[in-house]
């Protein structure tokens, strides 16, 4: 499918949870599609005892939300997706898109308190993957680059682990690349992105919080799980740094 669209029969949780999986299998290379289940929209959109944050009760998409999609995988290394699905038209048949991509990630540092990344408010717009017609315009997808805009955000929390963040021009990159300002299918139809990247204390190590949105590709679509794992992996490598 050419985009993250559910139309017809396979608008249904189910397939798109289906879809969701074999998505990220197919990304990271899995032997096996993670373990991927259909929430109620009216629930809190994680089960118990997962490290995502509760969902917003204003998703702040142009669409409503007919339910979540959770995936907890152990490979290639631990993380945790929350993928909203929005429900809006394509010409005359029901549909499912994407929406908002909550990942979580635990790493092995510590951290005394939350880093996140700033807000850098002329970062200027994305161009989005295809959406589905009518007022309720479902799938919001950025493709390109997510950074047009000239001033940059950075780490902010722990003085001396922000610093080891922000030193790294990559991870910089790579953290804005994952938080786009705006979503929308053209130049001419865009609204604001709620922007997530933290880095939260735990008992033992601390938690990588992305929100994030899925991209078109020349094969289809994209979640961004490969480019979330290179991000917790750096992350991980510069706060280690803090502490040789």
């Amino acid at each position: 499918m050419p985009a993250a669209v559910w139309t017809g029969r396979n608008a249904s949780p189910e397939k798109v949870a289906s879809g969701i999986a074999a998505a990220l299998g197919s990304e990271l290379g899995l032997a096996e599609p993670p373990l991927t289940e259909p929430l109620p929209a009216e629930s809190t959109g994680v089960p118990a005892g997962s490290l995502l944050p509760p969902r917003e009760r204003f998703s702040g998409m142009p669409a409503p939300t007919h339910c979540f999609a959770y995936v907890d995988a152990p490979t290639p290394r631990a993380f945790e997706l929350r993928a909203s699905v929005m429900s809006g038209r394509a010409g005359i048949r029901r549909s499912l898109g994407l929406g908002h991509l909550v990942y979580a990630v635990p790493l092995e540092p510590q951290v005394p308190s939350r880093i996140q990344l700033s807000a850098a408010p002329a970062r200027g717009s994305v161009n989005a993957g295809p959406a589905i017609s009518g007022s309720a315009s479902a799938g919001p997808a950025i493709s390109g680059s997510a950074n047009s805009g000239s001033a940059n955000a950075l780490f902010e929390g722990d003085a001396v682990l922000a610093n080891r963040l922000n030193s790294d021009a990559q991870l910089l990159d790579l953290a804005q690349a994952l938080t786009p300002a705006t979503a929308g299918p053209d130049q001419y139809h865009t609204w604001q992105v709620a922007q997530r990247l933290t880095i939260d204390p735990l008992p033992h190590g601390s938690v990588l919080i992305i929100q994030t949105l899925h991209r078109p590709t020349a094969r289809g679509w994209s979640l961004g799980a490969r480019t979330v794992l290179d991000f917790a992996a750096r992350a991980e490598a510069a706060l280690r740094r803090h502490h040789v």
